[in-house]
């Protein structure tokens, strides 16, 4: 099938419409009822912390009476043993690159023209050339990741196929979506594989490894042991 082939199904006003409309919901259903569902799941396999009294030589938890050098001095033991330490630059990417991933939909003019268009509500949206910017560093970060998974051999011999089709997932919305902007090949049918990526997304996260986005902020803050911030009071059952 040609690109006029695909512009002409994705032109049929029957499909566009359920994939605008009935799909939208779909998709967001689907999204809200597995976040809540997995969260639920993930707290069953954890139990509150219960205070049990510890030798002093069993003790290993930070010293509140410690010196503020000797405090500086075990965070940069910690950070020369952790993946900051060790590739601060693949951190830097992950970071900037999972900001701009959550950032970039929610801010960017064209989402928020239909939701004030379908709903009312107004948000503040990005100019069109900083939401651009954004999406060419989720792209480049996607390239970057992938390029780790095939030519670094540590990190290929742990990736799997499903690794490879998560990345893609993630990174098909924005790469659509910049490809229609710029008018890149046949717009109507980038637009369309643009909304079609976007509600893949949203239906798989809940599913899959995309869900790290919703336990990263339930391990920090409410597991032990988890590089925890704060003070967490639940610990895994096993």
């Amino acid at each position: 099938m040609n690109m006029t082939t695909f512009s002409t199904i994705f032109s049929n006003p029957v499909f566009l419409n359920f994939i605008k409309g009935p799909m939208v919901w779909l998709s967001f259903i689907i999204f809200g009822l597995g976040l809540i569902v997995q969260t639920f799941r993930l707290l069953k396999l954890t139990q509150i912390k219960e205070a049990r009294r510890v030798a002093p030589e069993e003790d290993l938890s930070p010293q509140t009476d410690l010196s503020g050098w000797e405090r500086f001095t075990r965070y940069l033991a910690f950070r020369r043993v952790s993946v900051l330490g060790s590739n601060a630059c693949l951190v830097l990417i992950s970071v900037i690159f999972h900001v701009c991933l959550v950032v970039t939909p929610i801010f960017v003019m064209g989402h928020n023209v239909m939701l004030d268009t379908s709903f009312g509500i107004n948000l503040i949206s990005f100019p069109e050339q900083i939401s651009d910017i954004l999406t060419k560093f989720v792209i480049a970060g996607g390239l970057i990741f992938l390029m780790r998974r095939l030519f670094l051999r540590r990190v290929r011999m742990i990736s799997t196929v499903n690794d490879f089709i998560l990345l893609f997932v993630a990174v098909a919305p924005f790469l659509t979506g910049f490809l229609a902007y710029h008018h890149i090949f046949n717009y109507q049918v980038m637009i369309v594989l643009h909304i079609l990526c976007g509600e893949l997304m949203l239906i798989l996260i809940p599913f899959s490894k995309f869900f790290h986005m919703v336990f990263f902020f339930i391990s920090r803050f409410m597991i032990v042991s988890e590089h925890s911030m704060g003070t967490p009071k639940r610990s895994w059952q096993f």
